[in-house]
């Protein structure tokens, strides 16, 4: 069910629990859903919230109406520490330290900030029709958010160039075989698709070993093999002794699907 807004007017990012999978949906419909100081503070509040929520295993993040997030409200962006929160540069590239797996449904137009938040998410489904663009250059702006760091990981240099320098706009189909998203599909399906990707991600992997999966993957991106296979080696151990592994012969021996515990 949706969260109760207590202002009495509906809050910029709608949270709806869907089992395990709590779907947050960026609520600004006739703005695109353009990104806001407010909207920046509630979504940092409720992926914090999520994080500690042992109810929520998965979190699918999408837009309401036709576009997922249009890039910034120039018109609602004042000063730093003008609207009452501090500025947090990190807010949109939170979800790649979250231990739990989040998941974007681009539904439509995404740009600037929106793509970053888009991108920092862990796997990402898109409208065939979808567009896509960095937008920064063409407003006079510099890479911001982490974009500039991620973006050659995703596409590699030379095309994370030519989309910061040029700031064209791509479709979800182009975004597809460059590598900014992993699933393309009819706009239409993209939610639903997302929700059962995460509804099984939620129902059948261990939340434990999601999290660890996820800490390797994003502390890897910096580290060389050794270090990583020295890590990954340490976590596997610390797995084998823990009770989700347990969990996993039992409910093989039981022919069940596993029921593993919450992350603590």
């Amino acid at each position: 069910m949706p969260e109760e807004d207590t202002a009495g007017t509906e809050p910029e990012i709608l949270a709806e629990h869907r089992g395990a999978v709590l779907l947050l949906t960026l609520n600004r419909p006739d703005q695109l859903n353009a990104w806001t100081p407010d909207m920046q503070h509630r979504y940092v509040e409720l992926l914090e919230r999520a994080e500690q929520d042992p109810h929520v295993r998965a979190i699918v993040l999408t837009g309401a109406g036709r576009g997922f997030c249009a890039g910034a409200d120039v018109a609602a962006a004042g000063p730093p520490g003008t609207d009452g929160h501090p500025r947090s540069d990190h807010s949109p590239s939170l979800p790649i330290r979250l231990r739990k797996p989040v998941i974007a449904a681009i539904n439509g137009t995404v740009a600037g900030v929106g793509l970053v938040a888009a991108l920092f998410t862990d796997v990402r489904f898109a409208a065939a029709d979808a567009t896509f663009t960095t937008a920064f250059s063409r407003r006079g702006l510099a890479a911001e958010h982490g974009i500039a760091w991620l973006l050659p990981k995703l596409v590699g240099l030379s095309t994370a160039l030519d989309l910061l320098l040029s700031a064209r706009t791509l479709p979800g189909t182009e975004a597809r075989e460059l590598g900014l998203v992993d699933r393309v599909l009819p706009r239409g399906d993209v939610l639903e698709a997302a929700l059962s990707y995460a509804h099984t991600l939620a129902t059948e992997c261990s939340p434990a070993a999601m999290a660890e999966i996820k800490q390797q993957i994003y502390s890897g991106l910096d580290t060389g093999l050794e270090t990583a296979v020295s890590d990954s080696g340490e976590r596997m151990m610390a797995a084998l002794r823990g009770s989700a592994d347990t969990e996993s012969k039992r409910s093989d021996r039981a022919k069940r699907p596993p029921q593993f515990p919450p992350l603590e």
